[in-house]
């Protein structure tokens, strides 16, 4: 928006019409930073440049250049009426200036206290009888005088920096201003100060392709690139240029899930015409499939200024990378400002709208256990179940936000098989796609059937499967190599199948359906070197049917399926066979090394074993009988389940009833992980097939046999190492450890950060995206933000609901609700404390008639003070002296500015112009009196200054301010892991202390506390910092004595530090897309908390006489700790003493 006025404005000045393009300074705090602590007339004009940068002013070299180097000018524009007819003259060179800071300073530092003692003499002062008594009294500057000074400034900005040296002159040289003044004039000369008009006075180029002299041309180039800043121009405006157009989008990226986002094409001004504009998009985003656009095309009627079309994205179940959409505009009606070409990303499964984070129901898993078709599945008469073997009861009770159950959703898996009937009832329901015509299965051939019911049989049916709700695709495995490699290509482009099953192989010394072995792998690696060939030619001379004249087709067609799911074989079932079968095996050679083709990315074998024993957690080898081969060559990606007696579909008898049967070997095993892999394939959608491989073995119950060796997993940077046996490949799958984070120490569940630092608090969220590699890890177990009483419930209230994601030592995103990380039991900390025996204390002690001074300092345990006690001293194990007098008269709470460092101060009490200023400086860290701050939570730092005023209208009068900072905190909010602070959070503070005693028998007191803070961490986690934050806290005691006799009542309204103004900006990652690439998401929440704590103390002492007082006190607590409430919180004491 401010751009769209910056270019109206310039369009209005280019016609002559008075419209000022000047700062808004809404006080002196924001324009402080030009004008204070310049060191020369260079520091001076960076300081103006950056300064007008933060109004959304640019201010260009050249422009800056015209500021002329000058003083003394600002009494030839208005009457000062200087005494004794004085001028302002040029400024002092430096070396004056120096002779005079030094003596200044040694007068400061040094004083001549018995010439000050004699000055201060009462019958020494000036009176209205001395002769130079109203000569400053004289000095004024008037409305008219601001008028003057604001008229010169606009038709001469060139003397800015004049009107500011002669200002300062006047107030820190000759003191006839006073520093309020001194800010009133130079808010209103600033804020009169017009940088275009300043910029007018450049010399102009003619350009001779227009009839506009070079300044009108130089202007509407700059308004034009404002324009363009800021998405669009303004409307409605009355130059007699031609209408522009520009565009802008609301958003350069989102989620699938989001509702869209608006292209609006905007005009400078209404045209007399309709003005089309037409739309095309590229990327590799598809239109239809990943997005639709409301329209290719709009109109801005004729009158109006703008027209917009919406891109919606389509929040598909496929798994994919984030993809990206170019939009070009285009009209042939009005020309164009600025690009007309932008490039929005659409994520899939962002933090936003991601569904797929799946959490435990165990109120369900004895439901799950106790179905007919889960029972039905174990036909044998061993302990334990085959799928609770593997933990998948618990798997299938895992649901998502959405209370959809771990069930296969949205997942395919293809089987490669033979003997199947699609329409056995234990697929009614789900998709089975058939790619060509297999056998159908019969009483007595009804493998393919049974296999594929394994891995998706409904839970409707006799027997379930491992993933009920995923779909089936189907081809034989009776086809030769080439053929099959059609039917793979076709499984995995058109059905995006995750897993391949293959419950087949080749066998030997067969008679009828009864062979002796399979053929193994080290048979074959033995026939190749045999016969001189690698294994590849060995297969190009193969009979089995796969191979042959087939195998490149074939051996690519398995690599290319890779890069979409997984490929697991059954080893086969021959107990006497030494070796796996080849076809489990073919990873052992094809690997990248031995052969240009890898297939050991996502390829798992499953070998034929049972389980005899009562429980795997304490089991043996000797719970287990292999029945089949053993995992042998293909043991770094062999697993173990059980798959004897598996009931499971069968066939379709002659009377159309489906019928279900029992089978045994590793072809009942292999699609039972297969199904497992379409699990892990809905809950983590992010994962690579071979990232799925790695969770499923790395997660394998491995801790019943020895390891022979181990296989390390890496994945995007994280990595994790399990062993394996020769035999028992990486042991059993445990799906509840799989879906699970896997973690080691070294590679614990990490939360990230990354994206840069992205500024502080402010503007608007946004988002971005970072690589899994560069992300800086936080473990989740060292990760926590203790919000102080400041912040109250702000944050807490502001996270809620908001979640990000863990990874864990495979990449394994897992979803995390931010506010489990952050504590608010600070509330309590606020409460005024009642102590009887401190009550009983004060009752005792209290002196009615007697006058008490705030002003006591305390705590000085080594001094170096002269006789007037100016000097300096150590203060130990309290706050410094400045903050000392600070404090309020009751000091009720905590306070990030004046209660908390504690350690080692230094301060210096100096003598001022008949004032007393204290400067001091503590650090927490440092204290030799203790060893209470050996270790040290917050460690802080102020640096302060304290001023006591002689004045006649209060008692006590002080003026406090400084600086803390913070040390991996912020306003005492603790921190650490993902959410850690970095080490300089500095505050800036102001105390104002007032006292005093209205008569003889009453007195006010009132103390106020503002503290202005900005964060900016570096430390690329959570917290990215804030905007500007300021807070306060105050306390208003009123106390009258001697109301019925010998009494006191005291009244106190406080509040703790709390803040008032400000924002913080988070940042969450959100689930990567396959390639590790990790999105991120920008939260701005608002640090104000929800109440703001107010305290009301009333206390009464009667003394009824010498021997006899009573007490009464109540504290009434509004919204304690600044959190919401509907009650007061309320207490009440009564005290007596009585002597005898």
């Amino acid at each position: 928006m401010r751009a769209k006025i910056i270019f109206i404005s310039l369009i209005f000045y280019l016609t002559n019409l008075s419209y000022a393009f000047s700062a808004n300074f809404k006080n002196y705090l924001e324009l402080s930073p030009c004008l204070d602590e310049y060191k020369s007339f260079t520091g001076y004009k960076n300081k103006l440049n950056e300064c007008f940068k933060n109004q959304g002013i640019e201010l260009d070299r050249n422009t800056i250049k015209l500021i002329e180097k000058k003083s003394g000018i600002i009494d030839n524009i208005i009457d000062l009426k200087l005494p004794n007819q004085e001028v302002v003259i040029e400024k002092k060179s430096f070396l004056e200036k120096l002779k005079n800071f030094e003596k200044n300073l040694n007068e400061t530092l040094n004083p001549d206290l018995d010439k000050i003692a004699q000055e201060e003499n009462i019958f020494n002062k000036p009176s209205v009888f001395s002769d130079n008594y109203n000569e400053a009294q004289n000095f004024s500057i008037d409305d008219k005088d601001f008028s003057k000074l604001n008229r010169h400034i606009k038709s001469n900005p060139k003397d800015i920096y004049a009107l500011t040296e002669d200002i300062n002159f006047l107030t820190f040289e000759k003191g006839y201003l006073s520093e309020f003044k001194r800010q009133e004039l130079l808010l209103n000369i600033y804020n009169s100060f017009d940088p275009l008009i300043l910029s007018s006075l450049k010399p102009n180029k003619l350009v001779s392709s227009s009839g506009f002299s070079g300044t009108q041309i130089g202007a509407l180039a700059v308004a034009g690139v404002i324009g363009l800043s800021g998405g669009g121009g303004g409307s409605g405006g009355t130059s007699s240029s031609p209408a522009t157009i520009s565009f802008s989008v609301s958003s350069s990226s989102l989620g699938e899930c989001d509702t869209g986002i608006t292209i609006t094409g905007t005009l400078t001004k209404s045209h007399s015409s309709n003005v089309n504009i037409t739309y095309s998009t590229a990327g590799t985003a598809s239109a239809g499939a990943d997005y639709n656009l409301s329209s290719s095309s709009s109109t801005i009627v004729s009158g109006s200024t703008s027209a917009s079309i919406t891109l919606t994205p389509i929040n598909d179940t496929t798994n994919e990378t984030s993809e990206t959409v170019i939009l070009t505009a285009s009209t042939t009606d009005v020309s164009t400002t600025g690009n007309t070409q932008t490039t929005i990303t659409i994520y899939d499964y962002v933090l936003k709208c991601n569904t797929t984070a799946y959490s435990e129901d165990t109120s369900v898993q004895s439901t799950i256990t106790g179905r007919s078709s889960w029972t039905t599945v174990d036909q044998s008469s061993n302990n334990v179940h085959p799928y609770e073997l593997v933990n998948l009861h618990k798997a299938h009770s895992f649901k998502n936000s959405s209370n959809q159950y771990l069930l296969g959703d949205s997942q395919t898996i293809y089987v490669m098989d033979d003997a199947m009937h699609n329409n056995h009832s234990s697929f009614q329901g789900k998709t089975v796609t058939m790619l060509d015509t297999p056998s159908t299965s019969n009483s007595s051939a009804q493998h393919g059937t049974h296999v594929a019911s394994i891995a998706a049989g409904v839970i409707s049916g006799t027997t379930h499967g491992v993933a009920p709700d995923a779909d089936i695709v189907f081809s034989t495995f009776n086809d030769n190599g080439t053929a099959q490699a059609s039917d793979i290509d076709t499984a995995r482009t058109t059905h995006s199948a995750i897993v391949m099953n293959n419950s087949w192989g080749y066998s030997q010394g067969c008679s009828g359906s009864v062979c002796t072995s399979a053929v193994e792998w080290s048979e074959l690696v033995n026939d190749a070197s045999n016969n001189g060939r690698t294994i590849r030619e060995e297969l190009n001379n193969s009979t089995m049917h796969a191979f042959g004249s087939h195998t490149s087709t074939y051996i690519d067609a398995l690599d290319n399926f890779q890069n979409s799911g997984v490929i697991v074989w059954a080893s086969s079932n021959y107990v006497n066979d030494t070796d796996v079968s080849v076809m489990a095996a073919l990873p052992a050679y094809f690997n990248g090394t031995d052969d240009s083709v890898d297939l050991s990315d996502a390829w798992l074998s499953v070998m034929y074993a049972e389980f005899t024993g009562t429980s795997l957690s304490g089991a043996s080898t000797s719970d287990f009988n292999r029945l089949g081969n053993p995992c042998g060559a293909a043991k770094e990606w062999c697993l173990v389940v059980d798959d004897k007696q598996i009931g499971a579909a069968g066939y379709i008898d002659s009377g159309g009833t489906s019928q279900y049967s029992t089978l045994n070997g590793s072809s009942m095993g292999a699609p039972q992980v297969s199904g497992m892999i379409a699990l892990l394939g809905q809950a983590f959608p992010n994962h690579t097939p071979e990232q799925l491989t790695d969770r499923l073995l790395a997660s394998a119950n491995n801790a019943w046999f020895t390891p022979s060796g181990n296989t390390t997993f890496t994945v995007h940077g994280a990595s994790i190492k399990h062993g394996y046996n020769d035999t028992w490949g990486h042991g059993v799958p445990d799906m509840y450890a799989a879906l699970s984070p896997i973690t080691t120490s070294l590679n614990p569940l990490s939360f990230g950060g990354g994206g840069g630092s992205g500024g502080g608090g402010g503007g608007s969220s946004g988002g971005g995206q970072i690589p899994f590699a560069q992300l800086k890890k936080y473990p989740v177990s060292l990760s926590s933000l203790s919000t102080s009483s400041s912040l109250g419930n702000a944050i807490s209230k502001g996270l809620e609901n908001k979640f990000t994601y863990a990874y864990d030592a495979l990449h394994g995103g897992f979803k995390v609700y931010i506010s489990d990380f952050i504590n608010t039991e600070h509330k309590d900390n606020q409460r005024i404390k009642v102590s009887v025996n401190k009550e009983l204390e004060n009752l005792r002690k209290n002196k009615i008639n007697d006058e008490v001074s705030n002003n006591l300092l305390v705590g000085e345990y080594i001094n170096f003070k002269n006789e007037y006690n100016y000097g300096t001293s150590i203060t130990l194990d309290i706050p410094n002296l400045a903050i000392q007098n600070a404090l309020p008269k009751n000091n009720f709470y905590i306070n990030p500015f004046l209660t908390e460092n504690k350690g080692m101060g230094f301060n210096q009490r100096l003598y001022l112009n008949g004032n007393d200023l204290l400067i001091s400086y503590n650090n927490s860290a440092i204290n030799p009196l203790t060893n209470i701050n050996k270790d040290v939570i917050l460690p802080i730092e102020t640096l302060a200054f304290s001023l006591n005023l002689n004045n006649k209208n209060f008692d006590e009068l002080s003026l406090t301010t400084g600086f803390i900072k913070e040390s991996e905190s912020f306003l005492l909010s603790k921190s650490s892991g993902a959410f850690g602070l970095n080490n300089n959070n500095v505050t800036n503070f102001f105390g104002l202390n007032l006292n005093k005693n209205i008569n003889n028998n009453s007195s006010i007191s009132f103390n106020n506390t503002t503290g202005i803070s900005k964060l900016k961490n570096g430390n690329n986690n959570f917290i990215i910092g804030s905007s500007k934050v300021l807070s306060s806290s105050f306390e208003v005691d009123y106390q009258v004595n001697n109301i019925f006799g010998k009494d006191s009542f005291n009244f106190i309204y406080s509040q703790p530090n709390r803040i008032e103004k400000g924002d913080m900006k988070f940042r969450f990652i959100g689930l990567s897309d396959k390639n590790g690439v990790i999105p991120y998401e920008d939260h701005i929440i608002e640090l104000r908390p929800s109440g703001r704590q107010k305290d009301i103390t009333l206390s009464y002492i009667k003394e009824f006489d010498s021997s006899l007082r009573l007490g009464l006190k109540t504290i009434m607590t509004d919204d304690l700790g600044h959190f919401k409430q509907d009650k007061l919180d309320t207490n009440f004491i009564f005290t007596g003493s009585f002597k005898f």
